[in-house]
């Protein structure tokens, strides 16, 4: 697991302090911004892939939600704040175990290190099961394979003193039948010790009180009977990809200026960006300059109607699906719905409570985020597509503009028609995957990952000079070579080649991929399974 970033830990902190500073007035807006800073610290721990740790920021939520109330409801009861208490205790203490002077997740200034080893830290997967179980030598093999540190225990075995895994996985002995009870023990024992680990329960059947069993022990994926060890590597993959950090955007069309500074000051609580206008009749140049994820629409202001706003933005191509919430003191339900059918995407009722707001509009513009990632990622397997990795590249030289590095590699998997042709296309298929997942799970969060067409592959790393790329995907193209990809048959291997060019050697985007597809062609033409650099 990674190590938990000091601005988390403030964050706790801050939320700790104001905790006290309530328990010490029993003031309802003290309460409520604990709450707010509850919800900021689960937002926090979410980006970073800690599901234990949110589940039990979700449920401490809740647990202040339901004594919300007003201002006349507080100070709450003794027995009400000492759970919050015993809950925010553990919290603390979980967070504070995980804290290092030096943050362990991949970040950017990873490569002002010259040891190769910042790309590949190996980040420990715990694997419960039989001794000796096919699935779980099967399981190790990949996972080693594809960076991580896999470690086998027995289901009443003790888990080693030394690990915080990133994910612990459980093989049943027998597949698609319900857990046995000494097996939902074994979960529950080791949740309460991993609570911050995302935990994989494998050949579940597809039995609603089987599933419910196992998230009652602490199961966070409960994977179907027939998924294969590749399905099982895919979703282990995707927990080490940090979830997009841009900040959300909310423009703010409202009239009144005492509701204004109530909005914004709950969404910037939660780390959420805002701008605000009083005239909707700016709204078009407004999300123009502000381009925002989603818009929060009074229902009645001088000139118009929110509603007649929203149909009006409805009729530009680049707000279409841009996400609208109404906020009115409207309680007739006609209305309402009228609203919504002419547009909307949902109606809150003033004066809305700040949690709820910033809860609603994060989930929605996280899915307005996914329905526009899926246009810029490729499908097979989940990297940039070629559109999208080409503007990513043209990012990263301004970037690096004037006096930064950054190299840029062309791959491409050798011989891969005859993949294909042996063996058939869901075989080439999950060669492709293989090598994407190889490269996810080796390169940092800020590097450059793409799929540039068919087995061709695109890869960025930015600060990064010529000798450590080379080191670095050299590594990669030899464990690449190694690894084993399953046929009808048995397993077959497959190799790639490559072609590197550097910036500045090479001034644009259009130069290093230019320099670095003729590398490729080099490298093919000198044997393959290898790479070659580019000459400026």
């Amino acid at each position: 697991m990674s190590a938990i970033p000091h601005s988390v830990i403030a964050l706790a902190e801050t939320l700790e302090r104001r905790w006290k500073q309530y328990l010490h007035n029993g003031d309802f807006d003290a309460f409520v911004e604990f709450t707010l800073s509850l919800n900021g610290l689960t937002e926090q721990l979410d980006r970073l892939q800690l599901p234990g740790l949110v589940r039990a920021c979700q449920e401490l939520e809740n647990l202040a939600l339901n004594l919300f109330g007003n201002v006349t409801s507080h100070p709450i009861g003794q027995e009400e704040s000492g759970s919050i208490q015993a809950q925010l205790a553990g919290i603390l203490r979980e967070l504070h175990r995980h804290e290092t002077p030096a943050v362990a997740h991949r970040h950017s200034d990873d490569i002002e290190h010259t040891d190769d080893d910042s790309w590949n830290r190996p980040r420990d997967v715990l694997v419960v099961s039989r001794p000796g179980h096919p699935w779980t030598v099967s399981l190790s093999e990949q996972l080693a394979f594809f960076g991580f540190r896999p470690c086998q225990i027995a289901w009443n075995e003790a888990a080693p003193a030394h690990i915080t895994p990133l994910a612990v996985v459980f093989v049943p002995d027998r597949e698609g039948v319900p857990y046995p009870g000494e097996a939902l023990t074994a979960i529950k024992r080791l949740r309460g010790e991993f609570s911050a680990s995302y935990f994989y329960c494998l050949s579940v059947p597809s039995i609603l009180e089987s599933i419910v069993h196992l998230q009652r022990v602490g199961a966070d994926a409960c994977v179907p009977v027939g998924d294969k060890i590749s399905d099982v590597l895919s979703r282990i993959l995707d927990l080490v990809q940090t979830k997009e950090q841009t900040v959300p955007r909310v423009l703010v069309v409202e009239d009144s200026a005492t509701a204004v500074a109530h909005i914004r000051r709950s969404l910037s609580q939660h780390g959420i960006d805002s701008r605000a206008i009083g005239d909707p009749r700016f709204i078009v140049e407004a999300a123009v300059d502000y381009r925002p994820d989603i818009i929060l629409m009074d229902m009645y202001m001088p000139f118009c109607t929110g509603v007649e706003v929203t149909r009006a933005l409805r009729q530009l191509p680049e707000h279409h699906s841009t996400p609208v919430i109404y906020l009115s003191s409207e309680t007739d339900i006609a209305q309402q719905v009228e609203a919504l059918r002419l547009g909307g995407d949902q109606f809150l009722t003033k004066p809305v409570n700040p949690v709820v707001l910033a809860a609603v509009v994060k989930t929605k513009i996280e899915r307005y985020r996914d329905m526009m990632r899926s246009g810029r990622h490729d499908s097979l397997t989940g990297l940039l597509n070629h559109t999208a990795a080409k503007n990513r590249l043209e990012q990263l030289v301004r970037m690096a503009e004037p006096n930064g590095t950054l190299t840029v590699a062309m791959i491409d998997i050798d011989r891969f028609k005859s993949v294909n042709d042996n063996w058939g296309h869901p075989v080439g298929d999950q060669v492709i995957r293989s090598l994407a997942w190889l490269l996810r799970g080796r390169l940092r969060s800020t590097d450059l990952i793409g799929r540039y067409g068919g087995e061709e592959f695109i890869v960025a790393l930015p600060n990064a000079d010529i000798d450590q790329a080379l080191n670095l995907l050299n590594r990669i193209r030899e464990d690449f070579s190694r690894l084993p990809h399953a046929h009808a048959q048995g397993t077959l291997r497959a190799t790639f080649s490559g072609g590197v060019a550097t910036y500045p050697e090479f001034l644009s985007a259009s130069t290093l991929i230019e320099g670095a597809d003729n590398a490729l062609l080099d490298a093919k033409r000198n044997g393959r399974n290898r790479i070659i650099a580019a000459l400026p």
